[in-house]
């Protein structure tokens, strides 16, 4: 397309331009659809106005930006009653039609639309000719490599039509990837810096891009770098089947060597002991260089002045080359800065959260010397609530007038907290089941109304931080219906209490059983992650339909009876997220004492429950891999009833077998046990986005009748984990099992699923 320019005609040679005079006249030629308004409008330079090149250049592009001309020359021309400014257009032609050859994979609507220009519209030359590369684009992004498209330009000037002939080629899948010359790392490690993967029926397209090629390309040059290969070279080669249909791409490494530290050293650090940050630093004279051990070290110093207040301390690394060859002399070299101590803490953004339910979380105090490490803590804590938007919750310090003080401005975006849930399901383990949920995780039950209006605004009830909630699940082989209430620091102590008022109907194999009761829990928090409780049952149990033939252990427990007990544990809880795990451990151990406030029944119940996490590795993504082992024993002291013994099998437990289908029988009757022990295994790495994630694992353990093992049992399996945003950040689990140990009466169940996570 020909940008419009001006030009002086119809001047005396050597005559100079006409700035400053008078336009006695504006004449318009060349228009023939656009009206002489619609273009003249555009112009500041009319008749009387003065003459200026500045302001010809100005009316050019306005003209022009009107997108209907071609062309657009303003020419001053002296006449006999003075100056005449002619404004001449070349007007764009209408774009009769578009035209497709040799498309199969997308029809011609498709490719309309990449084009981006539509039949009886004025032509768009140059969205014409880019149009052909809009094509290959789309092509590409299919997987069609070698696809090429031409414009009939000739057909494009003479009759204004666009007919773009496509010659897809063949669809291009990347088979393999190899990797040359890695001899320090291995291929699955540099495979994770890629995005580019290969062809997997219905998973992974394996779709060839280029560009994206050439970013992996470097994103493994960069992963040899971080680990100390300054010096390597990283290209490609692509390698085609006979028919082009098929890619096998070898990424070919020059590692060189593997540089190390020479030495390592500290500058500018008054503070605090040099010789004692180092110790504690990774990186040591000697050892391997790698980017990651470095910023680890200077994080390591920046958190370790936080801690104290000084709170602007600065560590810039500085790698200097040495003449031996790959050694590197490592200078970390820090600006220190003056400590500084909190002056007020301000919290915004809590339009209906209280004060006190924020500041109780931050654990620091004004006249304190500000400390990042528990700024990050608090910041955790406030974010693991659930009142606030994810990643929404900022602590931040701001300078103050008085020297070494600093404001601490706490803000906080309120997220919705109350939920209604309506859903129906079928579980492997409880049928057909549904479900009525009504939840506040801000509630406060002290908020009463003061109009109808504050109640119907939802403004009632709310802010102190407490959660309420009511749940009803009717269903064919289970009913369960609950009110919850739990209140984390009850009356504005460290102590938390909990309450739930509960009836559950539960149909079993040779009998029903009915609960009604209520829990009351307390708890403590004795350090950051150690809590302490105390639970309160108290339970009507009422075991009906008895079938004929059914052991003595259901005989005895037929009819209503009473149960109660206290229990007693602790919560050593180190990971990074309750409900997604990927560091850390989760240590529960707990006694429970029935018959302690009367009852019916007298026994002692010893559980422990641990769970440890790893990130084996995190891609390009961000998406991590995760190792997950699970164990658990419990062991019952005393005649315990058999609502009360140990089962095994199903989700959560052993996978491969039925719902409590393990563990000791009488006839055709789980009869339970007293002693329990499981444990589990568990790989979960990403399939597609954040959303799909696949599993496998290996699940064992047994029930007994004693403190014994008489048949371990074990099964091996896959499974998915997927979100459904409407749901919420609960995954769904899909899991099949297959036994490979098992007992003669023993269940199995092939497939399980169920919402939520077993580890």
């Amino acid at each position: 397309m020909l940008w419009a320019a001006g030009a002086v005609g119809g001047l005396v040679a050597g005559e100079a331009e006409p700035s400053g005079d008078r336009i006695v006249r504006v004449v318009l030629r060349g228009n023939v659809r656009a009206t002489a308004h619609r273009i003249l409008g555009q112009m500041r330079l009319r008749e009387g106005s003065v003459y200026s090149p500045a302001a010809v250049d100005e009316d050019l592009k306005r003209i022009y930006d009107l997108g209907e001309f071609d062309n657009v020359v303003i020419r001053p021309q002296r006449e006999a009653d003075g100056l005449v400014l002619a404004v001449e257009v070349t007007e764009r032609p209408v774009l009769e039609r578009l035209e497709f050859d040799g498309n199969r994979k997308f029809d011609d609507k498709d490719l309309t639309e990449t084009v981006g220009v539509k039949a009886g519209n004025l032509l768009d030359r140059h969205k014409v000719f880019t149009g052909a590369r809009a094509i290959e684009r789309k092509y590409r992004d299919k997987g069609y490599y070698f696809v090429s498209v031409a414009l009939d330009e000739k057909l494009l000037a003479d009759q204004h039509v666009a007919r773009y002939t496509v010659a897809e080629g063949p669809r291009v899948r990347v088979r393999k990837i190899t990797f040359a010359g890695n001899h320090s790392i291995g291929a699955a490690e540099l495979q994770k810096r890629m995005e580019t993967r290969t062809w997997f029926p219905l998973l992974v397209a394996g779709t060839y891009d280029d560009e994206q090629l050439q970013r992996d390309v470097v994103g493994v040059r960069n992963y040899y770098v971080e680990q100390g290969f300054l010096d390597v070279r990283v290209g490609r080669e692509l390698v085609f089947s006979p028919d082009k249909t098929n890619l096998t791409i070898r990424i070919i490494v020059e590692e060189g060597p593997r540089y190390r530290a020479r030495s390592v050293a500290l500058e500018g650090v008054e503070r605090f002991s040099r010789p004692l940050l180092q110790k504690q630093m990774q990186l040591a004279p000697g050892e391997p260089y790698t980017a990651d051990t470095v910023r680890a070290d200077a994080e390591l110093i920046r958190d370790t002045y936080g801690e104290v207040g000084y709170i602007d301390a600065f560590v810039r690394p500085v790698i200097d080359f040495t003449d031996e060859p790959g050694q590197v002399d490592v200078t970390l070299k820090v600006e220190e800065g003056t400590p500084v101590q909190i002056g007020e803490i301000r919290v915004e953004g809590n339009r209906l959260t209280q004060d006190k339910v924020v500041r109780r979380e931050l654990r620091f105090y004004p006249e304190e010397p500000v400390n990042t490490k528990l700024i990050d803590r608090a910041r955790r804590r406030l974010e693991g609530t659930g009142l606030y938007r994810p990643g929404s919750v900022q602590i931040t310090t701001i300078p103050t007038a008085a020297p070494g003080v600093a404001d601490i401005l706490v803000r906080v975006e309120e997220t919705e907290t109350a939920n209604l849930i309506l859903g129906a399901g079928i579980s492997s383990n409880s049928g057909v089941l549904g479900n009525i949920s009504l939840v506040q995780r801000n509630f406060d039950i002290a908020d009463w109304p003061q109009s109808n209006e504050e109640f119907w605004r939802g403004e009632a009830f709310r802010g102190a931080g407490q959660t309420a909630q009511i749940v009803l699940e009717p269903g064919t082989e289970l009913q369960r219906y609950r009110v919850d209430f739990r209140d984390p620091h009850v009356f504005d102590t460290d102590f938390s209490f909990s309450t739930s008022l509960f009836y559950f109907d539960r149909i079993r194999d040779s009998y029903d059983e009915r609960r009604v009761g209520g829990h009351f829990g307390f708890g403590r928090e004795l350090r950051e992650d150690l809590r302490a409780f105390l639970n309160l049952r108290l339970e009507n149990i009422n075991i009906r339909d008895v079938d004929a033939g059914v052991p003595r252990d259901v005989l005895e427990v037929e009819g209503s009876s009473n149960l109660t007990s206290v229990e007693v544990g602790l919560v050593k809880d180190t990971t990074d997220s309750y409900l997604f795990p990927t560091e850390g451990y989760r240590l529960t151990g707990s006694v429970e004492q029935a018959g302690a406030l009367g009852g019916s029944y007298t026994f002692t119940k010893f559980v422990v429950d641990g769970r440890r996490y790893w990130t084996v590795t995190r891609d390009v993504l961000d998406r991590k891999t995760v190792l997950s082992l699970r164990g658990r024993a419990g062991f019952i002291g005393g005649d315990a009833p058999i609502f009360e013994r140990f089962f095994a099998g199903g989700h959560g437990s052993i996978r491969g077998f039925e719902f409590r289908g393990v563990g000791p029988t009488r006839g055709d009757t789980f009869v339970g046990g007293d002693f329990l022990a499981l444990a589990s295994a568990e790989y979960a790495f990403p399939i597609f986005e954040k959303t799909l994630t696949g599993v496998v694992f290996l699940d064992t353990g047994t029930v007994e009748r004693t403190f014994s093992v008489s048949t371990w049992r074990a099964a091996v399996g896959f499974g998915v984990r997927f979100t459904i945003p409407f749901f919420g950040p609960v995954p769904f689990a899909l899991d099949f099992g297959f036994p490979i140990a098992k007992d003669g009466d023993d269940e199995e169940e092939f497939f399980s699923f169920s919402l939520g996570t077993s580890f």
